[in-house]
């Protein structure tokens, strides 16, 4: 006879009962599982089956079916066909001159300065300006006479004025111009150092200081009494130094004439 402990101890435990419906759980979900698979795919299949045919047997076309195995292999062919129609095109529409951004430095740094050249022709050739030195005669034996001097000032663009003043302060004399256009300066002085002076005279209130053109303009500000002048090639404007007295060597007539003023 059994004994009535292993009985309630079989009784109590459910570890087998359990383990079987875990099996059995596990066996209804793959069965689920299955029927969801072969719902899926008849879904899946859509209109046509692998096969190219329909549910009752019937063919379908051949882009027909979204599941058929033609389809598939239809749409690939298509994109084939139009990537080789677009390189094609592209060509025969291709530019022989079109590098595609394959451009080395140089390369473009000589484009754009060609294309600067061919807009602004005046950067290529450069005027040059040849200044004639200065004519210069004997009047009597104190007098000197600068022929030229009406010439030269018009070929730096400068009133005869101006150049009048800054050389009357360079020398320290006095000066005019007659009714020809010529400098009578009191004094007797060689050309060379009257183009010493000159070449001064261009430095300061000639030349362009940025692009050394001599192609400027001297003008007079109202407000400030100030001089700029302003380049006519690069744009750029600077104000030039006042005409000042220079240095003035004391003669015997200036001795008397201030030994006059004394008395």
């Amino acid at each position: 006879m059994a004994d009535p402990e292993e009985d309630l101890t079989a009784m109590l435990d459910l570890s087998k009962k359990k383990k079987k419906k875990k099996k059995k759980d596990k066996s209804g979900a793959s069965g689920t599982s299955g029927t969801d698979k072969k719902s899926k795919s008849s879904s899946s299949g859509g209109v046509g089956g692998p096969d190219g045919t329909d549910a009752d047997g019937s063919e379908v076309g051949e882009g027909g079916g979204v599941g058929g195995g033609k389809g598939s292999v239809d749409f690939t062919d298509q994109r084939r066909l139009i990537a080789e129609s677009e390189e094609a095109r592209d060509l025969a529409s291709a530019d022989p001159y079109d590098k595609k951004a394959e451009y080395t430095y140089d390369e473009l740094l000589d484009r754009v300065v060609q294309i600067l050249h061919s807009n602004n022709p005046d950067l290529i050739e450069k005027k040059r300006r040849n200044m004639k030195p200065p004519q210069l005669t004997r009047v009597g034996t104190k007098k000197t006479l600068w022929v030229n001097f009406q010439e030269i000032c018009t070929m730096m663009q400068r009133t005869p004025d101006h150049v009048h003043q800054f050389f009357m302060a360079e020398l320290g004399t006095e000066g005019s111009i007659d009714g020809q256009g010529r400098l009578v300066i009191r004094g007797k002085y060689v050309p060379k150092y009257i183009e010493s002076l000159l070449r001064k005279y261009i430095v300061e209130y000639v030349t362009c200081q940025m692009c050394r053109s001599p192609n400027t303009e001297l003008t007079k500000d109202s407000g400030s009494r100030l001089h700029f002048c302003k380049c006519q090639d690069c744009g750029s404007s600077r104000s030039v130094a006042q005409i000042r007295s220079g240095y003035h060597a004391q003669t015997r007539a200036d001795r008397r004439a201030a030994r006059a003023a004394k008395t």
